[in-house]
């Protein structure tokens, strides 16, 4: 079963969420996209079974939770906001090998929108630093793997059984994130 959308398209959605939101709160920033597309998928993981946001896989880099296409669409902005940029997807055209066009992915359906929105508020108020930070804490998906390979030189993968079960067992403290 193909997932709902693409971490591009969540990542784009948050950056469009941001844009209309007038409160206050630390941009967004690579670090913070990162996490927050994270969280995301980790939320969803959780309030649906075990079935992904999106079927990029997330590694345990030393500095977090990482979706290495979502690294490389945001990198160069370092600790600056991402203002203008969108991410795109390499998408295949034709039967050759050299058959692919860039584009900019559609946006995820209504409902994942919402949830979304209820993600963003939620998360919003943090920066990528204090993002990142929670995804240290001892008992998470990142530490749990860290705790495995002793270190993460080799950017090991983080299960989506494994960010399930941890995401899972904090539902009943989680209204905020509420599926529905």
């Amino acid at each position: 079963m193909a997932s709902p959308t693409s971490a591009a398209a969540v990542a784009n959605a948050f950056l469009d969420i941001q844009a209309a939101d007038t409160s206050q709160f630390p941009p967004i920033d690579q670090m913070k996209i990162q996490k927050l597309v994270y969280y995301s998928h980790a939320w969803f993981l959780a309030y649906n079974d075990g079935s992904p946001l999106f079927d990029e896989d997330v590694y345990a880099w030393p500095w977090g939770p990482v979706i290495p296409p979502i690294y490389g669409e945001f990198r160069g902005f370092g600790r600056e906001s991402i203002d203008g940029h969108r991410a795109t997807l390499l998408v295949r055209s034709g039967n050759s090998p050299l058959d692919f066009h860039i584009q900019t992915p559609p946006p995820p359906p209504q409902d994942i929108m919402k949830f979304l929105r209820r993600v963003w508020e939620s998360h919003k108020g943090f920066t990528g630093v204090q993002l990142s930070n929670a995804t240290h804490a001892e008992g998470e998906p990142w530490w749990i793997v860290k705790q495995q390979y002793g270190t993460l030189d080799s950017k090991p993968l983080i299960p989506n059984n494994l960010i399930y079960d941890v995401f899972r067992a904090k539902l009943p403290a989680s209204p905020a994130v509420a599926n529905g």
